[in-house]
């Protein structure tokens, strides 16, 4: 007789909790006094899903560790091959910033070499400026009459 109350109050409350979820009322509302209304629903859900979970053959269980150890093994290759690309970009990057280095060294000595090119031809110029003077001079004293 005792079971039977208790299944029946059992599924008056379950099917106020479904009613109170059809209407959108609040969980706190029916049966929140009770403290087993929350434990009789989880036992209910609990049992449910017991029944629908089957725990797999050990060979399947064999099986899948097979599996999971190869997708270990290829996780690890991907995440080394991963590292080895991302040291190469990094060789890589440190070699681009080095020629840029180079290129500007190259650039500095080009720019200095302008400027020594453009010195030396101005001194050229003043000193053959001179000579063209010297060699004016000379040759008016020589055509000038001598007294």
């Amino acid at each position: 007789m005792e079971a039977e109350e208790i299944y029946m109050n059992q599924a008056r409350m379950q099917a106020a909790a479904f009613k109170d979820k059809q209407r959108g009322a609040p969980d706190n509302k029916k049966g929140a006094d009770d403290p087993d209304y929350e434990n009789i629903t989880l036992t209910f859900r609990n049992q449910n899903q017991s029944k629908d979970s089957h725990s797999p053959p050990k060979n399947q269980d064999s099986e899948m560790s097979r599996e999971l150890l190869g997708l270990k093994m290829d996780l690890l290759n991907v995440s080394i091959s991963a590292r080895e690309c991302q040291e190469g970009q990094t060789k890589g990057w440190r070699d681009i910033h080095r020629r840029f280095g180079e290129v500007d060294m190259v650039k500095k000595n080009v720019q200095d070499g302008k400027e020594k090119l453009l010195s030396a031809t101005n001194e050229i110029k003043t000193q053959l400026q001179k000579i063209s003077e010297m060699l004016q001079k000379k040759m008016s004293n020589e055509m000038s009459p001598s007294k």
